[in-house]
Order: structure tokens, then sequence, then C-alpha cells
């Protein structure tokens, strides 16, 4: 099935020298007969003064958050450049891939669904299109068909492997978060913070790992990561007891909401 690039367009974040892992998720979409552009990442290696000055380390530091590694630091600016594009684009959806991911063979029928789902009116912001945390209790939100159902895991997933953003959306998250001060994937899950309708697909649709290996590019740089402060810890543990506590407050909101709805 083809991705109409007028409804959902789709952007696959490739690392120039993971030569491998493009030639893996080329194939899969070529197999699938699903458009799609590539989005050159950047290499944590090639990170500069400038690129640094987009964290906010002072709000992490009160946090008593760890500093960022730069594989961190150059994975977000990687997907924060694809939700710009998403943001500036023309489509009203943007389906976004890292490159080391499996995909299903029923992808393009999904993003179809959102597409047509959406235009008829259906609210969301994301959706991501795969889970981990599976071990988890997760609670049907919104059905759209018998294959399409929206959800949410509690009281929240990680990982950026594939999402699809609203326009909209995309624009809300930029101005929501000017500069980076969690990991990438902590502040698209964190619907508690940005006050965005964030979905996962009951039945996922993308998985990590693909023929490529499992190399991780990400951990490179994870050795230059500096270690936990010790007089820090108290900051650390109060801004995760206020995070855990607005899990739990926004997810039963959005339980309410649901039952309210039906």
């Amino acid at each position: 099935m083809t991705c109409d690039l007028s409804a959902v367009k789709c952007i696959v974040v490739n690392l120039p020298r993971a030569k491998a892992r493009l030639q893996a998720i080329v194939g899969q979409f070529n197999q699938l007969n699903i458009e799609f552009e590539t989005l050159e990442a950047t290499d944590w290696r090639d990170l500069n003064e400038q690129d640094y000055e987009y964290v906010d380390r002072d709000t992490r530091s009160k946090e008593g958050r760890r500093a960022l590694s730069p594989g961190m630091v150059a994975c977000h600016l990687s997907h924060r450049r694809a939700i710009a594009d998403a943001a500036s684009g023309e489509a009203d959806l943007t389906a976004i891939f890292e490159d080391d991911v499996a995909l299903a063979p029923n992808i393009g029928s999904v993003l179809q669904t959102l597409q047509e789902a959406y235009s008829a009116g259906t609210s969301f912001d994301l959706v991501f299109l795969h889970r981990n945390k599976t071990y988890l209790q997760f609670v049907v939100l919104e059905t759209i068909d018998e294959n399409v159902k929206l959800g949410i895991t509690k009281y929240s997933d990680w990982g950026a492997h594939g999402y699809v953003v609203s326009k909209t959306a995309a624009g809300k998250l930029l101005n929501r978060y000017p500069r980076i001060i969690h990991r990438c994937d902590h502040t698209l899950h964190a619907y508690w913070e940005s006050g965005l309708n964030v979905f996962s697909l009951h039945e996922p649709v993308v998985s990590h790992g693909n023929e490529a290996g499992d190399h991780s590019f990400l951990r490179e740089g994870s050795r230059q990561r500096m270690h936990w402060s010790v007089p820090k810890l108290p900051r650390r543990a109060a801004s995760i007891l206020r995070e855990e506590v607005l899990k739990r407050r926004y997810f039963r909101q959005k339980l309410k909401r649901a039952k309210q709805a039906t």
C-alpha cells in the first residue's frame, strides 16, 4: 500500500555512517511500497558548542538530573529536526521512524486508517507505533476500527522508534520545549508535561531491531556521561516524586474522559 504523502509524510532518521541500517530500512519500505524521505541524523562525534546550547543545563541541574550524554543530545537534535519538518510541512500527519526498526506488514494500512480518522475528527496529537513496556497494563481509550485501537501504557512507555505526530502538535512541542531538558523519548511520552493527547497502538506495527544488527550509536558516547552528583540526589528524588504524582493524576484523567465519552 502506498503511503499518500499529502496526508501522511514518512521520515526515516538515519546517521550517514549507519549504512547497513539505511539499507535495511529502505528495503522494508520498498517491499511495503511506502514512500518515505530520509533525514540526516546528528552524529554525537560532530556536536559543537552551538549544539550543546540547546540543552537546558540549569533546569536539569535544578531537578538533580545527570547531564545528558553526547549520544542523547545528538538523538534529541535529530528528532527535533524531524519534528520541525513536520511542523513546517504541508502534511497533516508525519510518521517519524528511527532506522533500526522492523516494520509490520500492515503498517501502511494502519497509517492510512490513522489519517482517515484524524481527518474525520478523531483527536490525537501523537501516536506511538511501538510499545516497549508490554509487561505493564495497557488501556484502550479509543477504538478506530477492529484493527486500530489507541490507548496508553500505565503510566507511560519509553522509546522513539516510530511515531505519528500531527502538524499542530509538532509546533506545540517545539514551542513547549525551545531547549532540550530530557531525553528525546522522555519528552515525547511526557503527556503530563506537554499537555498533548498522546497514545500508543494496541497492536504495535513497529519494533526495535532489524537485520542491520544491534550496534547502538546512541551508546557510543555514554562513557562520556557524568556520574550522579550526590549533593543533587535530594533534588532528583523530589523531581521523581513530582513526576510520578503527575503521571498518575493525568493517567486517571485520561481514563475518566474516555469513560465519559462512551
